[in-house]
């Protein structure tokens, strides 16, 4: 049977990662390793982890403050044949890892896997102030603008933005994996997180797998059995203005890499979103559900980016 290995990077959050590591241990199948790279202030201690004496914990406590780096230095650790990655803040289901391995092993071609996450209709509407109708009418405006939305498929658009299949009944192809993306350890040996995304590193999943699917069409793929649920944890999330500059500039980031190269129809899907987003951000605004320097912090970020280029 393949050996699996989880990373799991985190920042100061052991709340969210004891209910992690408990979803581990009611697990019906329990992984090979799970490789813990403690960015923060070392709150788990070895007395802590020994409370999972059935789970084989890896512990480091490292000295940077990197998504990218801690998942590169994670896979240096790893000795499985599938590297799972994981956010601190997921509670797994039950048959996670079993049916991550069941998956590899009806689909020999894959190279990559995600599972599905079972509350993200919620916590997208909740992000919406809790109005099924206004997170409809949202969805179908980022559809029009080539904005980040919910679809029946992982895609990404020319924009740099993305598709996300919250809605999936049997494995598919797809263009791109989540956070939540598990790989066959010979994708490692081509393929790394890109660290000039420092800190959160938004976007750095898509980069990483995008750049994987443009080599090795039809080698991704999202399974419905393989469930968790993603409760998205404020703390260690970058806020308020840094948290717009890290999404405007990270975007162009990635929209440049992966897109830029396809020329005009690239530029105008680029600016199309940018008009769409600063456009969503001022009804967010008007709904009361941001203030107006938060819109004005977009509107600066973008013309730095016209500025820059």
């Amino acid at each position: 049977m393949l050996k699996v290995s989880f990373i799991i990077p985190t920042l100061n959050r052991s709340q969210e990662l004891k209910r992690l590591l408990d979803s581990f241990a009611c697990q019906s199948l329990k992984p090979d390793e799970i490789i813990i790279v403690d960015q923060g202030c070392g709150l788990y201690n070895f007395t802590t982890l020994q409370l999972y004496n059935s789970l084989n914990i890896k512990y480091h406590n490292v000295d940077f403050k990197s998504l990218t780096k801690a998942r590169n230095f994670g896979v240096k650790q790893a000795t499985g044949d599938i590297v799972g990655f994981l956010d601190d803040d997921v509670v797994l289901g039950k048959d996670y890892v079993k049916n991550i391995l069941l998956f590899f092993d009806e689909h020999p071609q894959a190279r990559g896997v995600q599972g599905l996450i079972t509350n993200f209709k919620v916590g997208h509407v909740e992000k919406v102030g809790g109005s099924k109708f206004i997170y409809k009418l949202y969805n179908l405006f980022a559809k029009v603008f080539l904005l980040n939305n919910s679809s029946s498929r992982n895609k990404l658009l020319m924009s740099g933005r993305n598709q996300y299949a919250y809605d999936v009944k049997d494995v598919q192809a797809c263009q791109w994996l989540s956070g939540i993306g598990n790989y066959k350890r010979e994708v490692f040996d081509e393929f790394s997180f890109d660290e000039n995304l420092k800190s959160y590193a938004l976007g750095e999943d898509k980069l990483f797998s995008y750049s994987i699917f443009k080599k090795y069409f039809d080698s991704l793929f999202v399974d419905p059995q393989i469930k968790c649920e993603h409760h998205h944890a404020d703390s260690g999330r970058p806020k308020d203005e840094e948290w717009v500059k890290m999404k405007v500039q990270y975007t162009y980031y990635l929209w440049k890499k992966l897109f830029y190269s396809h020329g005009f129809l690239a530029c105008l899907s680029f600016f199309l979103a940018n008009l769409g987003d600063l456009l969503a951000v001022f009804f967010s605004v008007l709904l009361r559900q941001n203030r107006f320097k938060f819109w004005w912090w977009h509107v600066r970020e973008y013309i730095k980016l016209l500025w820059k280029k």
